[in-house]
């Protein structure tokens, strides 16, 4: 099973905007997304400061966490399930 990992991309001039540019996406084996990076995903917008790509680091992070919360839950519950049956 092949797994992906997060990267950013850094463009200095950014076709669109003539500035720097950032975004963060899913490395793996794909097409071509942004900035002739290949890419299973990206997962954030382009950013122009480190402000903003470091407002997408921050919203993945709450978005991980409460899918952690979520599977601690599922697991607790079962685990608890098995061990009254």
């Amino acid at each position: 099973m092949e797994t992906a990992t997060f990267d950013f991309a850094y463009l200095e001039s950014d076709p669109a905007t003539a500035q720097p540019s950032a975004c963060l996406y899913l490395k793996a084996g794909g097409r071509v997304d942004y900035a002739g990076i290949k890419a299973a995903q990206l997962v954030s917008n382009p950013c122009l400061s480190f402000i903003e790509l470091d407002s997408e680091i921050r919203r993945l992070h709450a978005e991980l966490d409460e899918i952690r919360s979520r599977a601690k839950k599922k697991f607790y519950k079962a685990h608890a399930a098995s061990a009254g049956a």
